[in-house]
Order: structure tokens, then sequence, then C-alpha cells
């Protein structure tokens, strides 16, 4: 079950990540202050390639990996109950009106920007 847990922090770890996720390796207890970029497992052992090029190679009962995602892309929601103008697509690109004014409830693209009817 930890094998599969760690294959699994490795197929996040070759993926492209935010700009403002975090990880903490913890190793018997005392954290590591690198980044990990690789993980590799031979037998009960798991080796950690870091950022440097350097590597370690532990038990992996000793190994702890966790991840602090942090939302970027979202700063605010503007809510408002008035009717826009300008050119109104639905997400199929099509071009629905040029209002929000009577749209059935869905998502539209509103000068450029993505509007929630409900």
């Amino acid at each position: 079950m930890k094998k599969m847990y760690f294959m699994l922090l490795g197929v996040l770890l070759s993926t492209a990540v935010m700009a403002d996720n975090k990880q903490t390796v913890t190793i018997d207890g005392s954290q590591v202050s690198k980044t990990v970029k690789e993980i590799t497992f031979n037998g009960d052992n798991v080796t950690l390639t870091y950022d440097d090029e350097t590597t370690d190679t532990q038990d992996m009962s000793l190994v702890k990996l966790s991840f602090a995602y942090i939302t970027t892309g979202i700063s605010n929601i503007e809510t408002s109950n008035k009717v826009l103008a300008g050119k109104v697509f639905n997400l199929n690109g099509q071009l629905v009106g040029t209002s929000t004014q009577n749209l059935s409830k869905g998502i539209y693209i509103v000068n450029g920007k993505k509007v929630i009817i409900k």
C-alpha cells in the first residue's frame, strides 16, 4: 500500500505544478529543505533525486512526502444582477445574443469573460 502511495506521488511530481504549491519531505523525522525531482523504487527502498541532482536512498517507512496546494487562479468573484451588454457566446463559441437579458441558465462568454447565469 505504501509503495502505491509513493508511486502516486511520483506521478504527481512528474507533472507540472502550480507556482504556489509546496512540498515537504521528511526522512526519519527530519525535514529536508530540498525539492524532489524524481522518485524511484528498489524493493522496500525509495531513492529521492533532488533538483540539485543529489540523491538520498532510504527505507520507504522512513520517508514522508506531503503537498500543500494553494489555489492561485481565482482571486475574487464578482457578483452582479445587472444585465451585461456585448456579444454573448455559449461555450461552443456560438453567438447567442448581444445581452444577457432573457438567457437561460448556463455559462456564457461576455466581453471575453466567463459569466454564469443562475
